[in-house]
């Protein structure tokens, strides 16, 4: 079987399996992955027509033939100086396009900014997916020196997260019960809810109250507090929340910044709504 076509992403064959592929285009989108995804420690960074070669495992002159080709149609371009390749303009131009938290992404900083200064807290904005599952997409790092690490990007259990907590709550019962039997909810401290009981109990606190709090379950010392931003049919849209040192955001600063996040969270919701409506 062709090389570039094995290093497709799984699941890539799964409309018309028996239809042929067309070879060339399946060895073009191996090079756009290879040059969009950071090499391995064998090839230390090298984004060159070799290196990318090498990575699709692919003849260099063929390579060479399809980076050219991509070139022209923007989809790559060559680094400044000249001695490798990147992700063209273009091509990052029509992924933004189709990036359904886009608006989201450009309405986020400041305001993400503007809550991590008033609480004097890291500040992060996620978002439900499929699963269910959540992922953090922008983030304002606190204003002092003690703080959470980088989380845009980074995987978190829904159990032990104030915003999963948020997506969780909206599944039904059954819902929860098929997702606790099939995740297997890891204990990471003793106050880790891990049990059905358990969790049907917390969420049933978070819709009372509408936020979810976080402290000491994920790990000791740090503490969270996650609001909804609201999506024009009343669903959320996304989630904002801060996250800090058990210290600093006890309960009692937790109840203090509900209020201030969920400003800020209606600010979001309106931003892009506003978005949403512009031609």
């Amino acid at each position: 079987m062709d090389a570039a076509i094995e290093s497709a992403p799984p699941g890539v064959r799964k409309h018309a399996p028996g239809l042929p592929r067309a070879q060339s285009l399946a060895r073009a989108a191996a090079l756009v992955r290879a040059v969009g995804t950071p090499a391995g420690p064998g090839d230390a960074g090298d984004a060159s027509t070799a290196g990318l070669a090498r990575r699709c495992r692919l003849p260099v002159a063929t390579a060479a033939r399809l980076l050219a080709t991509l070139s022209d149609e923007g989809f790559v371009e060559r680094t400044a100086d000249g001695a490798g390749w990147t992700l063209g303009l273009p091509l990052v131009r029509l992924a933004r396009a189709a990036d359904p938290d886009r608006a989201l992404l450009a309405a986020a900083p400041a305001l993400l900014e503007e809550l991590a200064a008033k609480a004097g807290e890291s500040a992060a904005l996620a978002v439900a997916r499929p699963g269910p599952a959540m992922e953090v997409i922008a983030q304002a790092d606190a204003p002092g020196l003690l703080g959470v690490s980088r989380w845009v990007g980074r995987a978190f259990p829904l159990h032990a997260s104030a915003p999963g907590k948020l997506v969780l709550a909206a599944v039904d019962a059954r819902e929860l019960r098929d997702w606790v039997q099939r995740t297997r909810p890891e204990r990471f401290t003793a106050r880790t809810i891990t049990s059905v009981r358990g969790l049907r109990a917390e969420l049933d606190r978070v819709r009372a109250q509408g936020y979810a709090e976080l402290e000491d379950e994920l790990e000791p010392a740090l503490s969270s507090l996650a609001v909804p931003v609201p999506g024009a049919d009343g669903a959320p849209r996304a989630f904002v929340g801060v996250s800090g040192p058990g210290g600093r955001l006890d309960a009692r600063r937790r109840r203090a910044l509900v209020a201030p996040a969920r400003a800020i969270a209606e600010r979001l919701g309106q931003a892009v709504a506003g978005d949403r409506r512009r031609p």
